[in-house]
């Protein structure tokens, strides 16, 4: 298997790349639970790590993301495993996606994509009414994108092959060409599996850097 992009390359190697695939949570958008947990519910400090483990570590929010079941179920399902945070449980799963702050590092970089004339995606492990959401509150990051591939409504998770190739397929890609970044090194492995080229964002700054 080759080396991720930006093992290879120091800066975007702009010639040899067509289109840009952008995962949202924590390229785009920030998704970090305790920063959720925070604004939501500032005087139950205590019970964040059980709030974290029953909502943002349980198989339900997976089960959320691949469209299985929606968030009201969510929250019921996750509430069985502490009874007495029920109440918690759903004001967190109420309002939970009004609280992603914009990442500005990862929207220079999508803008930067498009000034160069890249083609721009978005791939992402996302629930399908939650995503139609953030789609509402941030146009101008959403309608920059020539197309989406959101987990919610293809009921397929990163890093299943299947919803790489569906990008791929129906936007007619060339996967040598094409270029996937994500926060999650399991998902960018999964990219390169299907042939993509592949950046692993794991440090503040790397995405200005290499998009210089």
């Amino acid at each position: 298997m080759r080396l991720l992009l930006n093992d290879r390359c120091s800066v975007m190697p702009w010639d040899a790349i067509d289109n840009v695939v952008f995962d949202v949570g924590n390229v785009l958008l920030a998704f970090q639970p305790e920063a959720i947990l925070r604004k939501l519910l500032p005087e139950h400090e205590s019970s964040y790590p059980a709030l974290t483990r029953c909502i943002f570590q349980s198989p339900y929010w997976a089960m959320m993301d691949r469209g299985a079941i929606n968030g009201e179920e969510a929250a019921a399902m996750m509430s069985c495993r502490e009874p007495s945070l029920r109440p918690l449980i759903e004001t967190v799963m109420r309002g939970w996606n009004d609280c992603l702050d914009v990442m500005d590092e990862g929207v220079e970089a999508l803008e930067a994509c498009i000034a160069h004339g890249k083609h721009c995606y978005a791939l992402t492990n996302y629930a399908d009414l939650p995503f139609a959401d953030s789609c509402r509150k941030h146009p101008g990051i959403f309608t920059l994108f020539d197309g989406m591939a959101v987990s919610g409504r293809l009921h397929i998770i990163k890093p299943d092959p299947r919803i790489y190739r569906r990008l791929i397929d129906e936007y007619h890609l060339d996967p040598e060409r094409t270029l996937f970044i994500d926060d999650s090194a399991a998902n960018a492995e999964g990219a390169l599996e299907c042939g993509l080229q592949a950046l692993h964002y794991h440090t503040p700054g790397m995405l200005r850097a290499f998009f210089r």
